[in-house]
């Protein structure tokens, strides 16, 4: 899994697994799916991020230690709270 936020957008794009995009689906205002010509998921694109995810503590996960070279960007497992927030119910 890969990641990429854009800060002057305030959205976050998730890479689940590499294939070949068919069609997108919004599934909540700014959750945008990404799907293969399976049905499978590919990709989530999240727009106003920073509503729904921790994104100082997502980035600072990822953070490599001082003597260490930079890891590419991927979610760890090990998590104890939720990166991820709850929609906010209307």
């Amino acid at each position: 899994m890969k990641y990429s936020y854009d800060d002057e957008s305030d959205s976050l794009f998730i890479c689940l697994r590499d294939g070949e995009y068919d069609e997108s689906e919004e599934i909540y205002e700014g959750f945008i799916i990404d799907f293969d010509k399976s049905g499978r998921p590919l990709n989530f694109d999240i727009s106003d991020a920073s509503k729904f995810v921790d994104i100082p503590r997502l980035l600072r996960s990822m953070a490599p230690e001082p003597d260490e070279e930079p890891l590419e960007p991927t979610v760890s497992p090990e998590i104890e709270e939720p990166l991820v927030q709850p929609a906010p119910r209307h």
